[in-house]
């Protein structure tokens, strides 16, 4: 891995502001005198929701004091707010708990002025909803240990996409928890000192067996395939672009339904999202796997139309 560490840094300390605010449906349920008002946090790009559900939960469940004095009529309390029923909107639409928060938000704030810092997306808005659970379109948001394992399931498959698995499988469990803890906790050079090793070569390569990525699109199947960093007839390493367009391409010829056009598919016709920035289509994409990966070893590529 060449030594880039300020970027690696930078990416690291990067946060989105945020605005949670009640839903008017939950609102009217309220019993106390006064309305919630809206909660702000500065979050991770590279956190999930479920890590700071529980902070949410409390503060808006506050103001849902349970009047207990209703028992002595025999009546139910007047409140029902439960933990799991709880989730998140944009511009109605849930947002799925599994994807790191900066890669939901690079997919659905999708204005023409998306790196700026003074666009009108931030801080960005979300809803809370304590009721009406869409049990068609998200799982319920599980407790840390559960997307603790799911983000350790993301890890070994990027390694195992890299390495065969190899550096993950040699590591000691303590080495897991840390990569895990230091996400948590905001410790980067904890996080660094484990991540390094997988972001190593091995069999005498310079690159990796594969690239670990998924690609996004609103409304679209997540696209991953199976991309070399290197092509061995042109002796050259491969960019952005070359990764966007083969996977693209690729995706349009295995539609069995031919829903997507491979007219519509030139990588010109959208705009190319990671962390927030829009890298060249001409940077090598094993740089940018090295340096530009989610915690969980992945490439997290948006793709926004141009409109």
């Amino acid at each position: 891995m060449s030594d880039d560490k300020e970027i690696t840094r930078e990416l690291w300390l990067a946060r989105l502001p945020i605005c949670f605010i009640l839903s008017e449906e939950d609102m009217t349920k309220v019993n106390r005198s006064e309305l919630p008002e809206p909660l702000y946090l500065m979050l991770s790009r590279n956190l999930y929701f479920p890590c700071i559900i529980d902070k949410i939960y409390r503060y808006f469940s506050a103001y849902y004091k349970i009047d207990n004095s209703n028992l002595l009529n025999n009546t139910l309390p007047t409140s029902n707010i439960n933990l799991n029923n709880i989730w998140l909107e944009y511009e109605s639409i849930p947002l799925k708990w599994h994807h790191p928060i900066g890669v939901l938000y690079d997919l659905h704030t999708n204005d023409s002025t998306l790196i700026s810092l003074t666009n009108s997306s931030l801080p960005w808005q979300i809803i809370v909803h304590f009721t009406k659970f869409p049990e068609t379109e998200l799982i319920r948001f599980p407790d840390k240990e559960s997307i603790e394992a799911h983000y350790m399931s993301s890890l070994k498959e990027a390694d195992s996409l890299k390495h065969k698995g190899k550096i993950i499988g040699d590591m000691q469990k303590r080495d897991h928890k840390q990569l895990w803890n230091s996400l948590i906790q905001d410790k980067y050079e904890q996080f660094w000192n484990i991540n390094t090793k997988l972001m190593s070569y091995i069999d005498n390569l310079s690159y990796f067996r594969y690239i670990p990525f998924r690609l996004y699109r609103l409304d679209k199947p997540i696209i991953q395939k199976l991309f070399s960093p290197f092509d061995p007839n042109t002796n050259r390493m491969l960019t952005l672009g070359d990764l966007v367009q083969f996977a693209l391409t690729n995706e349009a010829l295995s539609d069995i339904n031919n829903e997507l056009n491979l007219r519509n598919t030139r990588i010109e016709q959208f705009r190319i999202i990671i962390h927030g920035t829009q890298p060249s289509s001409q940077t090598p994409v094993q740089w940018l796997s090295e340096h530009f990966s989610y915690p969980d070893n992945f490439l997290h590529i948006c793709l926004i139309d141009k409109r």
